[in-house]
């Protein structure tokens, strides 16, 4: 109704029953449910930056582009990491989200690497794989934090 009310008629549909929409629609839900703290961590990062800074640029003649260049960007790396880390590994476990949108339906169209070691274990009950499995994705998360650490630490240095 709410589509209609607002002029998009043609948008109308069951979102989480068509398997050809529903792993957006889930992807969309998550994105909306991360993005408020997300945004709080930036805001307080770019609340961090000493005004100082800004003014100091301002007088020695920077443009505003120069200063988020110069200024905001290299001090807010450490921020932008941390937020990146966080949501690789918040969307690697949107298992949650996917079971309690669908109820585990739609195989294939929205699995996940968590839910994929789930169904291991509960469909054919090879426990060690599951647990193999899950093993694996963690140190494939950890490297992946690892690699994005050291991408923003050679940043920082430059």
């Amino acid at each position: 109704r709410m589509l209609v009310f607002v002029g998009l008629p043609h948008l109308v549909q069951n979102w989480l029953s068509d398997p050809k929409i529903v792993l957006t629609t889930v992807a969309l839900v998550h994105s909306w449910k991360g993005f408020g703290w997300g945004f709080l961590i930036f805001l307080a990062g770019l609340q961090t930056i000493p005004k100082e800074l800004y003014e100091a640029a301002h007088v020695d003649g920077a443009s505003a582009w120069d200063c988020f260049k110069k200024i905001t960007i290299p001090l807010m790396v450490p921020v932008i990491v941390l937020v990146s880390i966080l949501t690789v590994l918040g969307t690697m476990q949107a298992f949650a989200l996917i079971l309690g949108l669908v109820g585990g339906e739609f195989a294939g169209h929205t699995s996940v690497p968590v839910l994929r070691i789930l169904a291991v274990m509960r469909d054919s009950s090879r426990f060690g794989y599951a647990c193999a499995q899950g093993i694996s994705f963690g140190v494939i998360l950890v490297t992946i934090s690892f690699i994005q650490y050291r991408f923003s630490k050679r940043y920082r240095e430059e």
